[in-house]
């Protein structure tokens, strides 16, 4: 293949996967319900507690590490709801079908989607750090770590993704799995409080098996909160993300066009 030929493949596959970025755009927009999950509860969730502990919704000792806990919240249940549950219900209603005909290439709607939601997620966690420094003015001191992750979040997003896409081969209906993976999330988040450290057994299988608490080992040592920023730490973090990388890429290729529930 020559080189002209490579050129004109690529622009076109770049040109579909702008069209079909667009026209998930604009489903997700139009799809505004997810923000009471991903947005709306966390700040009313933030609300009860700065009422309740006098304006310091955190305590003066963990405010940062708390913060983490909303941003993995709001990037678990996105990549779920927003992401994972989205293909899967254009699956069970065939348009996956129609637009992999269209596009040629069921791939590109992955990255397509992917792509937007990431964009998606990202606004919503400003949104809330936003939400978070106007409620709370004495959280302005955090703005370098919020800062520091909204561009570690290009490459958390799709790692959890990586995590999460074993939703794919489920043949479950939406329903039953959104209720499933929303226990998932509750026990995550509850794990997430528990005292370990990322060079102890519990540690690292926490990390290997929880995306939640990969994502706060990620971000402590990204930050370099609590001296997490050793080379080990990082090594493992690493390994860790390119398997659920190279894993995650599984489902997308074998994933079926057609309704999994159809024939129940």
């Amino acid at each position: 293949m020559s080189a002209f030929q490579l050129y004109v493949g690529g622009f076109v596959m770049w040109r579909k996967l702008r069209i079909l970025s667009q026209f998930e755009l604009r489903q997700t927009w139009d799809d505004k319900g997810i923000l009471f999950y991903t947005l709306i509860c966390p700040a009313i969730y933030f609300v009860i507690a700065d009422l309740s502990s006098k304006g310091q919704p955190f305590g003066v000792h963990n405010i940062a590490s708390q913060l983490l806990g909303y941003w993995v919240y709001i990037i678990l249940v996105g990549v779920l709801n927003g992401f994972q549950f989205g293909l899967v219900g254009m699956r069970e209603s065939n348009f996956l079908k129609m637009f992999t005909i269209i596009a040629g290439d069921k791939r590109l709607i992955f990255y397509s989607n992917l792509i937007v939601q990431t964009l998606f997620v990202q606004t919503e966690i400003v949104l809330f750090d936003i939400f978070v420094l106007i409620l709370n003015p004495s959280a302005l001191f955090l703005i370098p770590m919020m800062v520091g992750g909204f561009f570690l979040n290009f490459l958390l997003i799709p790692i959890v993704a990586g995590f999460t896409n074993f939703v794919l081969l489920l043949p479950l209906k939406v329903n039953l799995m959104s209720l499933l993976m929303m226990g998932y999330i509750f026990l995550a988040m509850l794990i997430i409080n528990l005292p370990y450290q990322l060079d102890s057994l519990l540690g690292v299988v926490l990390t290997i098996i929880m995306p939640s608490s990969y994502m706060i080992q990620f971000y402590s040592a990204g930050l370099n909160m609590l001296g997490q920023a050793t080379l080990v730490n990082v090594g493992l973090l690493t390994i860790v993300a390119l398997f659920y990388l190279l894993v995650g890429f599984y489902p997308v290729r074998h994933m079926k066009l057609q309704s999994h529930t159809s024939r129940y």
